[in-house]
């Protein structure tokens, strides 16, 4: 375990605003966790972070960062048709990603190229084409930081949905999490419903059945297409959420934009594109200050270099009243503002 006094938090967070931090904490072992929280007592203000692709610091952190970078990945049971790993919540999600893929483990490959970490995971309920962490998890490990107290949670109880958990809700800032088990399939079932990665990976293998390392490679190819590198450019990869709206919402913006982008859901629900919303109303490429809208991605904000976690919360928020303004939906932001 280490901690570090006044510490400047621009590379833990990949916007790369720079910030400074009371007290950064650092768990090397989930052992540590939960004699550390016995020990002390919980500031007033604190947080837990992973890799920081999610968060846009607004100015300095009165308070304690928590930061789990304990590693490992098990193989905790097999069956024929599968097996369950249990995997250390500071391990990168993506090279998690990668250890199936070369096993041969399916139901991560659309997952490829998150950032973040495996702790993370859970608690943002990450998604991208067609699946959601859900699908895979089976039992966390937590430490309750208030007592020190270890606990499991598991599927019935994390209350998943798009985009969220109970840790976002009734237990948001309650918990760090210690490891997370998930399970796999030993015989891969492939997921392209997204007709773009189906394509896309049909190509890259010249295969009209692909495999799992191939869609990974479709889905990376795709990614790094569209989404800038935050060592290059300081992002937290999709700002904001796409809207789900109702029937009657849905149909009347269709009649007036037939292009509009959506994904239809199950109780007569609809997704739309917030990309293809920013885009349409004109703020793709969009500059404010040192911050912007990507010029190829309207999804992703952009530190262009120096930019303070304030431009780029009036930059979204310019964003969200434009949108509003023109398509008469809410954009909420999948970022959270500290």
């Amino acid at each position: 375990m280490r901690t570090i006094q006044k510490a400047s938090i621009k590379e833990y967070n990949t916007f790369g605003v720079d910030n400074r931090v009371n007290n950064l904490v650092i768990f090397d072992h989930a052992e540590e966790v939960s004699a550390y929280f016995k020990e002390n007592t919980l500031p007033d203000k604190y947080l837990v972070i992973g890799e920081g692709s999610n968060l846009l610091f607004t100015k300095d952190f009165e308070g304690s960062l928590y930061k789990m970078e304990n590693k490992g990945i098990a193989i905790v049971e097999e069956k024929p048709q599968a097996v369950w790993v249990k995997v250390a919540a500071g391990e990168k999600w993506d090279d998690l990603v990668q250890w199936a893929v070369d096993n041969n483990y399916g139901g991560l490959e659309n997952l490829s190229h998150i950032p973040g970490t495996l702790g993370a995971a859970p608690v943002q309920n990450i998604g991208a084409y067609g699946v959601e962490f859900q699908d895979v998890f089976q039992s966390l490990e937590a430490v309750e930081m208030a007592t020190g107290d270890v606990r499991k949670f598991y599927l019935q109880e994390m209350d998943f949905d798009y985009r969220y958990s109970s840790f976002k809700g009734p237990l948001k800032n309650k918990y760090i999490v210690n490891w997370v088990v998930i399970k796999l399939n030993r015989y891969p079932l492939l997921q392209l419903d997204y007709a773009s990665l189906k394509k896309q990976a049909q190509e890259l293998s010249g295969k009209d059945i692909p495999a799992i390392a191939d869609i990974r490679n479709a889905v990376i190819h795709i990614r790094e297409s569209k989404l800038p590198d935050p060592k290059q450019l300081g992002n937290a990869g999709s700002f904001f959420k796409n809207p789900i709206v109702d029937e009657a919402t849905f149909k009347a913006l269709q009649k007036t934009y037939p292009q509009i982008v959506y994904y239809l859901l199950d109780y007569g629900k609809y997704k739309l594109a917030a990309a293809w919303l920013i885009e349409n109303s004109g703020l793709k490429g969009f500059v404010m200050g040192a911050a912007s809208v990507h010029d190829q991605h309207a999804l992703i904000l952009i530190n262009n270099g120096g930019a303070k976690g304030s431009q780029i919360v009036n930059l979204s928020e310019h964003i969200q009243k434009t949108v509003k303004q023109k398509f008469g939906v809410d954009l909420d932001p999948e970022v959270l503002f500290v």
